[in-house]
């Protein structure tokens, strides 16, 4: 399916389209509007290293928790991740893009934070959420059952194992 076919469906023209979605893949990937105006709107407090990564996680915990309430979409995102490596991979490429706005927010509201620092947090906060939710597919395509917040906490323990 084209753009403007998925345009046409949605009772859209494609250049309207292309203001909300930089490509079809995108459009596919629910939720991900809400989550890039939950960054949007992230304001942390200035604080030290693990205050500002704690703040970040508990963002990105509201973001779970909310979308969690759409289980079903939720569930089939995940599973949709699982089987599709092009989308696994847009769904990265989205995510390194939303990166580069946390970290542009986190250095304007974090100033006694080095731009460095800064970057590792915001990076290792991102690539916790993108491999909770890579799991998360795999887990369910597996049969496991687990709530994507009990994964995404689990995923956090593991960021903090690693980094002690």
């Amino acid at each position: 399916m084209t753009n403007a076919e998925i345009a046409e469906a949605a009772g859209i023209s494609a250049r309207t389209f292309f203001r909300y979605f930089d490509n079809k893949e995108h459009a596919g990937i629910p939720g991900q509007l809400d989550f890039q105006h939950r960054i949007e709107a992230f304001v942390p407090v200035d604080g030290p290293p693990s205050s500002v990564l704690q703040q970040i996680e508990a963002m990105l915990e509201a973001e779970i928790r909310e979308s969690a309430e759409r289980n079903q979409i939720t569930i089939r995102t995940a599973l949709m991740f699982a089987s599709e490596p092009a989308l696994l991979e847009e769904a990265a490429a989205q995510l390194q893009r939303t990166s580069k706005v946390l970290q542009a927010i986190v250095l304007e509201h974090c100033p006694s934070l080095k731009r460095s620092v800064t970057l590792i947090i915001t990076d290792l906060a991102m690539t916790t959420w993108h491999t909770s939710w890579e799991a998360l597919g795999q887990r369910y395509k597996a049969g496991e059952t687990i709530t994507p917040l009990d994964n995404y906490r689990e995923h956090c323990a593991m960021l903090r194992e690693i980094v002690q």
